[in-house]
């Protein structure tokens, strides 16, 4: 069972490859990150997908479509260059959905 994987830069996957994480995509481009992230979408033992901030908001249509299921939960982190300006707060917007509540930070 995986459990967790990750859709980064390369540079980021290999922290996080490093760092003992056995499932570590490491994207160049957006249709690379897209298409990664809708095969890691179906699998069955993957329930949550770590992605990097500037890879959501790259493919942001995809990933929106992928929230809409139970599993898995993609959560964005900042990669190893630091945090990017979200076009939306993913994780507000996946308590909103969930629970029905509006979430104000």
């Amino acid at each position: 069972m995986v459990g967790i994987a990750l859709v980064a830069d390369r540079n980021t996957a290999t922290s996080f490859k490093l760092a003992g994480l056995k499932a570590v995509y490491g994207v160049a481009t957006a249709n690379e990150a897209e298409k990664c992230i809708r095969e890691l979408s179906e699998e069955p033992d993957v329930a949550i997908i770590l992605v990097t901030q500037r890879v959501v908001n790259e493919i942001y249509g995809t990933i929106e479509k992928i929230i809409e299921r139970k599993y898995p939960l993609i959560i964005p982190i900042p990669s190893t260059e630091g945090p990017v300006e979200m076009k939306t707060d993913l994780i507000v917007e996946l308590i909103r959905r969930k629970a029905g509540i509006e979430v104000k930070l």
